[in-house]
């Protein structure tokens, strides 16, 4: 009866050991750095904070022409990608009457290209050179573009049945460069209001049973006719 118990105490003891032993060896969850839940996921799409920035050197006869071609090419691209707040940094050792006249005359040439007074910023930057120019800058978001084929690794290794290291990478780098408007990444983009004074007309003839589709197009101005999808 001794040696029978004493085996037991022993046996509780080891199995109280292994299990342990296979709590201690478990791997955490990493709930912060998961697995991606397929393969094609392991390349998201992603933003980062641009910054676009033109420099325009400080003349007195005011801005040049192609100054005004490059902010209104500055105002372009800040409508294309969402841009947000426009500074205007004004060297600190440069002639302050020069640089407050040109200030003023990029702020008219900005609000004649549609950026709101309120939306532009005027602050000075330390510039130990007279000569420094005006910087004229803003903040967008940008889509990164994952660098791709930098490591395969060997693609005749199947064994696991994994998919390759850039498997995904061509696809989101393909969409990184082509998105129009990278803000759509991080959240959707708000609807436009409903046209009512169509919806109108289109009751409007519902009710009365006519044909509520619009009129087929004329031809143009040259006299072609325009080809009509569905005809």
């Amino acid at each position: 009866m001794t040696l029978t118990r004493t085996l037991l105490v022993a046996a509780a003891f080891s199995l109280a050991a292994l299990c342990l032993a296979a709590c201690a060896s478990a791997p955490a969850t990493d709930h912060a750095h998961a697995d991606p839940l397929n393969p094609s996921a392991q390349f998201a799409l992603k933003v980062a904070p641009g910054v676009d920035q033109i420099a325009l050197a400080l003349h007195a006869g005011g801005l040049s022409p192609a100054q005004v071609d490059a902010l209104k090419a500055l105002a372009e691209r800040r409508r294309e990608n969402g841009g947000r707040l426009v500074q205007l940094r004004l060297p600190g050792k440069a002639d302050q009457a020069l640089a407050a006249r040109a200030a003023v005359a990029v702020r008219d040439v900005l609000g004649a290209e549609g950026v709101p007074q309120a939306e532009v910023r005027t602050d000075v930057y330390d510039a130990p050179d007279p000569s420094a120019p005006l910087l004229v800058s803003y903040g967008y978001a940008k889509a990164e573009v994952p660098l791709c084929g930098r490591d395969w690794g060997d693609l005749t290794d199947t064994s696991d049945n994994a998919v390759y290291g850039n498997f995904g990478c061509a696809v989101t780098a393909n969409m990184a460069v082509q998105i129009a408007n990278p803000a759509d990444i991080v959240h959707p983009r708000t609807e436009d209001g409903p046209d009512v004074e169509r919806r109108m007309t289109v009751l409007d003839k519902y009710r009365a049973g006519k044909v509520t589709a619009a009129d087929a197009p004329q031809n143009n101005a040259n006299g072609a006719a325009i080809a009509h999808i569905g005809q």
